[in-house]
């Protein structure tokens, strides 16, 4: 009897110390993997490449300013560090002031000013263009520098050489980014394969490229990835501490990570947590339960909170987009908020095509090639669509919600500027909150992904990764007006001065998102269990 006891404890420290080890190495896979995908497209493009990033950068370099009336100073500029004397300095000592006017910064044009190439000449010059903006100081004039958690944490990289102060800080949100992941979709691999797969389709191109960057915006498509993941495997595991417990740390991390960023990011992450405890409570059948008119009683004022404080945020006063008296007349023809507003109602699909690269990347003068984003079109169609019809009837009421709530957003936003669609606002805003929708629609299907669906997906999603990362890597080296069949290492114009060569990048990367899916079909092929627990968890 005591040899039979002992023989049992053994074979449940075996089995423990297996399960830990698998767990163990899963996530150190999924993170090398990741990192290596996103190390990949921070080499893959130069300086200022991302829309904005000429503000990010300043804001970096410079440090907030902002204008205060004192007693005995009168106007004078306040930094982050500020002697007693009256005296202001900027934030880092690359960032100077102009001494022939206060309002002005001296600092490298690569810094203030990096884009100025790229748009001048258009997509077929390749970053050559840049090879003297080091050197030059370029006085900018910028008045609206901003200092959040995220400039400061990034600030800590600047060094007097701007190429490899960049790179430093692509790398650090990518390094960021990956063990934020890999951590929250280890901590239950068999609930949260199919969500990781379902956000992995639609990924690339344009939600890799920004959070291998420098935008702030790849802070907030990290945050919310890992806050939505997070905040559901914390109220799908409440009788397990050792899983609610890290995904509530991580869910709370994120959440700070995403709102240290963006500002719009807080309000983004309440809708999404509004939806997700009413999809957690709402029952699984097909009628509608007291608790869901209860929930969705409750959700109303909240929406118009979000709504009241997010018109505010972006600096407009609220008004009725069918009662809008405002006109622009051009060269004799006038325009009317009418004609605004069917228009980009009727150009709305142009605008959701922007979050698989139908815009191209950068300034949008990087073009990719169109099947990239048909491919991730694809994987997306295919993904929630069978979410979609796998679901119970009250989910699909909520994803129709949540998809309807994202496009009204967005056409109000686009009739508050006066905006046509592809003239001001670009879809990256609205890109956490589809990911944070798309995450959710994975989470309520009742079934898994079939096996034939997510072959289907590698594939379409792996040449659309591949083939945008060779696309950007050939908008800088030579310029597009070079066949993208082309070696990337001979002809080049240009490249960092440190680092690997094009061609490996391109492949590394290439290889680093194939492997990914490779893991995941390797795990559910050898998935012992037959029943889904994301359709047993299912409330």
């Amino acid at each position: 009897m005591q040899s039979q006891k002992i023989d049992t404890q053994a074979k449940h420290m075996i089995n423990f110390l297996v399960r830990n080890f698998q767990q163990f190495f899963r996530f150190f896979a999924i993170a090398i993997l990741l990192l290596v995908l996103f190390f990949s497209w921070s080499f893959a493009s130069a300086v200022g490449s991302s829309s904005d990033e000429d503000i990010e950068l300043i804001n970096i370099w410079c440090g907030h300013q902002v204008t205060v009336r004192l007693e005995n100073d009168g106007l004078r500029s306040r930094r982050e560090t500020t002697e007693f004397d009256g005296t202001v300095k900027t934030a880092t000592q690359f960032c100077k002031f102009d001494p022939r006017n206060q309002r002005q910064f001296l600092l490298p044009k690569l810094v203030a000013e990096p884009q100025e190439c790229f748009l001048t000449f258009g997509q077929n010059e390749s970053a050559a263009c840049q090879r003297n903006s080091q050197e030059l100081i370029s006085s900018k004039y910028f008045e609206a520098t901003k200092n959040n958690f995220y400039v400061t944490t990034l600030r800590n990289l600047v060094s007097p050489f701007v190429e490899a102060s960049v790179v430093k800080m692509r790398l650090f949100n990518s390094f960021l980014a990956a063990v934020l992941i890999a951590v929250v979709v280890s901590l239950d691999r068999q609930r949260s394969s199919d969500w990781f797969l379902g956000w992995l389709a639609v990924i690339a191109p344009v939600t890799v490229y920004f959070i291998a960057s420098v935008n702030s915006s790849g802070w907030a498509l990290t945050g919310t990835t890992c806050f939505v993941f997070g905040l559901l495997l914390a109220l799908r595991n409440r009788g397990q501490p050792k899983i609610w417990v890290p995904a509530s740390v991580i869910a709370l991390t994120s959440a700070f990570v995403a709102n240290a960023s963006r500002r719009e990011a807080k309000y983004v992450l309440l809708i999404l947590t509004t939806s997700i405890v009413i999809n957690e409570l709402v029952k699984n059948r097909n009628k509608i339960g007291k608790m869901t008119l209860l929930l969705s009683l409750v959700a109303l004022p909240v929406m118009y909170i979000v709504f009241n404080f997010f018109t505010s945020v972006i600096g407009f006063a609220r008004f009725n987009i069918f009662n809008d008296p405002r006109v622009e007349v051009d060269l004799g023809i006038t325009t009317t908020a009418y004609d605004i507003l069917v228009n980009n109602v009727i150009n709305l699909p142009r605008f959701i095509i922007g979050f698989f690269g139908g815009w191209g990347l950068g300034w949008f003068e990087l073009e990719l090639t169109s099947t990239v984003w048909l491919f991730t079109l694809q994987t997306f169609l295919l993904t929630i669509g069978f979410a979609f019809f796998k679901s119970s009837k009250n989910h699909r009421v909520l994803i129709v919600a949540l998809f309807g709530l994202m496009c009204m957003a967005i056409i109000y936003a686009h009739q508050q500027r006066f905006a046509k669609i592809f003239e001001y606002i670009q879809p990256r805003y609205f890109l956490p909150f589809f990911l944070g929708i798309l995450i959710i629609a994975a989470a309520n299907k009742k079934e898994r992904y079939p096996q034939s669906l997510v072959v289907t997906v590698a594939i379409l999603s792996t040449i659309a990764n591949s083939i945008a990362l060779r696309d950007t890597i050939r908008r800088y080296t030579t310029g597009q007006d070079v066949f993208i069949s082309k070696s990337l290492n001979n002809p080049r114009e240009w490249w960092w001065n440190f680092g690997p060569q094009p061609e490996t990048i391109w492949l590394t990367g290439t290889l680093a998102f194939a492997a990914l899916y490779a893991l995941l079909i390797y795990e559910r092929r050898n998935d012992l269990v037959e029943s889904d627990p994301v359709t047993s968890s299912a409330i």
